[in-house]
């Protein structure tokens, strides 16, 4: 098991424990997680579910797919290089814990 932190567009934090093989999308739909949308189901089609990973403690995460780069890039005119698809994040074994700050399309 991994500790999701989700931090809020209000800065609030709301912390749930992932099972390997959960991606940050659906941990976030299935546990009522503002902010995260998740309109195409997680078939890294849309930006509803747009995070950046602030850290990440014990395996890291695979980069970013030209899919999920180009999905970005239409809906943001510039993107930070943590910025990620929580449907494209799955939690894998050896990760203790990651920070995901929910950024919304409309306040990017």
């Amino acid at each position: 098991m991994a500790l999701v932190k989700y931090i809020l567009e209000d800065n609030s934090e709301v912390c749930i424990e992932a099972n390997i093989g959960q991606n940050l999308m659906q941990l976030a739909v299935d546990n009522g997680v503002e902010g995260i949308e998740g309109a195409c189901g997680g078939s890294c089609m849309c930006a509803t579910c747009h995070v950046q990973i602030e850290s990440i403690n014990g395996a890291q995460i695979e980069d970013r797919s030209e899919m999920e780069v180009e999905i970005l890039e239409i809906e943001f005119d510039e993107l930070a290089p943590n910025s990620r698809l929580g449907c494209q994040i799955v939690i894998s074994e050896g990760i203790e814990s990651i920070t995901a700050r929910i950024v919304s399309i409309n306040n990017f």
